[in-house]
């Protein structure tokens, strides 16, 4: 049996009346409405921090905040940090991080903070590197890649390019 594919996403800041599984009339979530129904839809969601660094850093690692120190989005995910690019690739996956890292203080990240992702297309403060129009990432090699678009549509669109 093949090992099945795996999909992460992080959404930033969204709550969970803003999906049209949850009555939201304003249709602004169809393919995550259709992945709820189709696949796996998690009933009791929630998050450890509602500070974006240390949610990343709980989602990545599976800790609370205090165990790792981070209280707010001043900090850095340690260095030793067991994350999900980590469990994957000794799983056998490939791994890849695309879109918001923030998780470290550098801009571009450097390799020896991407927690094992093997393929990177992100930048640490997303904000800071492009707006709604403008949007622009790194590369595994520290290279700025402008991406077309609307930033969430851009971001999706070099999602799937990598997937496919």
């Amino acid at each position: 049996m093949s090992k099945p594919n795996v999909i992460v996403f992080f959404t930033d800041q969204q709550r969970w009346d803003t999906s049209g599984l949850y009555g939201n009339p304003m249709d602004l979530t169809p393919n995550f409405d259709r992945m709820a129904i189709e696949g796996t839809h998690c009933y009791n969601g929630f998050t450890c921090q509602p500070v974006c660094l240390p949610a990343r850093a709980c989602l990545q690692t599976g800790l609370y905040a205090s165990q790792m120190n981070i209280f707010n989005n001043g900090g850095e995910l340690p260095q030793d940090a067991v994350t999900l690019g980590h469990l994957y690739k000794q799983a056998g996956y490939t791994t890849a991080y695309i879109g918001k890292w923030h998780m470290c203080h550098e801009e571009p990240v450097p390799k020896e903070k991407r927690s094992g992702y093997d393929y990177w297309l992100a930048s640490n403060i997303l904000e800071f590197t492009s707006d709604a129009y403008e949007v622009y990432m790194y590369d595994d090699e520290g290279n700025k890649v402008f991406l077309p678009g609307y930033r969430v549509d851009a971001l999706t669109d070099a999602a799937i390019r990598y997937i496919t």
